[in-house]
C-alpha cells in the first residue's frame, strides 16, 4: 500500500512539473576593421568616453524586437549578457583606443583630467520584423558629441544610422545583423572623428 501511495504521489509530482526553457544569452561583439589614422590636430588630446545615454530598455539584459510600426515585443528565450548600453559603451572605447586618433583614450570613471569628451546617445538597437513576419532588420542609431571638457563646448555632434538585413526569423540572426550594423556605425565615426580632429 505504502509503495502504492509513493509511486501515485511521484506520477503526480513529474505531472505537475514544468520545464522551462533554457535562455540563451548573446554578446555584442564587433570586430570592425582596425584604421590607424596618421597625424591628426588631437594627437596630443586625451580623450574620455562617457558612459552611454539610452532609454531605460537598454540598461537591461532582456532583448527586445519590434513588430510593425508600433508593437514591441520580448524574447523569452534569448537575453543580453550584458546591457546594450554597457557593452556598447565598452565597443566604442575600445574602438577609439585602435584609431590612434588621440593621445590616449579613457574610461567615463577615470580620475585622469582629459582635453575632450565623448559623449554617446544610443538612439535605436533593436531587431525588427514586418507585421505578417516574413522579413527581419536590424536598426542601430546613435549620435556621438564631441565637447571641449575645459569649457563644455561641444565641438561637433553627428547621428549615424545602420540598417542591416537578418537572414533568418530568430534571435541569434537579429543579433549577427545588430553587430554588423554597430560595426558599420564604429568606422564611420572614426572617419567622422578623424575629420573633426583636422
Amino acid at each position: 500500500m505504502k509503495l502504492l501511495i509513493i509511486g501515485l504521489m511521484t506520477f503526480l509530482l513529474v505531472g505537475c512539473s514544468t520545464s522551462m526553457p533554457a535562455v540563451s544569452e548573446y554578446r555584442i561583439n564587433v570586430l570592425p576593421s582596425s584604421t590607424a589614422f596618421g597625424e591628426t590636430g588631437c594627437k596630443q588630446k586625451s580623450l574620455k568616453v562617457a558612459q552611454a545615454f539610452s532609454s531605460s530598455a537598454l540598461m537591461t539584459n532582456s532583448m527586445n524586437y519590434g513588430e510593425g510600426a508600433y508593437k514591441q515585443y520580448k524574447f523569452t528565450e534569448s537575453e543580453w549578457a550584458e546591457s546594450p548600453n554597457r557593452a556598447i559603451s565598452a565597443e566604442i572605447l575600445e574602438y577609439v583606443k585602435t584609431t590612434g586618433l588621440f593621445k590616449n583614450t579613457q574610461i567615463s570613471k577615470s580620475r585622469s583630467k582629459n582635453g575632450l569628451l565623448l559623449e554617446t546617445n544610443i538612439e535605436e538597437f533593436m531587431q525588427y520584423f514586418t507585421e505578417d513576419e516574413k522579413e527581419s532588420f536590424a536598426k542601430v542609431k546613435i549620435n556621438l558629441t564631441l565637447i571641449d571638457a575645459k569649457n563644455s563646448k561641444v565641438l561637433a555632434t553627428k547621428t549615424f544610422n545602420s540598417r542591416v538585413k537578418v537572414n533568418a526569423l530568430n534571435a541569434d540572426a537579429g543579433v549577427t545583423a545588430l553587430n554588423e550594423a554597430l560595426k558599420n556605425i564604429l568606422e564611420e565615426s572614426a572617419k567622422w572623428l578623424s575629420g573633426v580632429c583636422k
